[in-house]
């Protein structure tokens, strides 16, 4: 637990010498000694589907399912355009790698192009 101060300064009439008191006050630490991160659960960690190929919709879907709720997408052709009905794109790439293992807690991006489209 980080240690809280607080400095107190005694107010003084300028003409005299004598500096100023100060008290600092300083709280004291758990009486337990425990370490607040220690106390905290351990991230779950997840291996990311493969994803690509799948209607953007759908793969969110399934990523939520695997406990990513972290979701993102953007448009793989550098257009620029919004995907307002997730069922007109699909997913073309993902930012992390099939099979590799991360915190649940991770963005996810999917690249996308319409459902006519050929991935780049």
């Amino acid at each position: 637990m980080a240690a809280a101060c607080l400095t107190l300064t005694a107010c003084q009439d300028t003409a005299t010498s004598t500096p100023a008191a100060t008290k600092t006050v300083t709280q004291a630490p758990a009486a337990d000694g425990a370490d607040d991160k220690a106390d905290a659960p351990a991230e779950e960690t997840v291996a990311v589907p493969d994803f690509v190929g799948m209607g953007l919709q759908e793969a969110q879907d399934a990523a939520q399912v695997e406990g990513f709720f972290l979701l993102t997408s953007h448009d793989n052709t550098g257009a620029g355009r919004m995907q307002v009905f997730d069922r007109n794109w699909k997913v073309c790439d993902q930012n992390y790698a099939a099979g590799k293992t991360i915190p649940a807690s991770t963005e996810l991006d999917f690249g996308t192009v319409k459902l006519s489209e050929t991935c780049p």
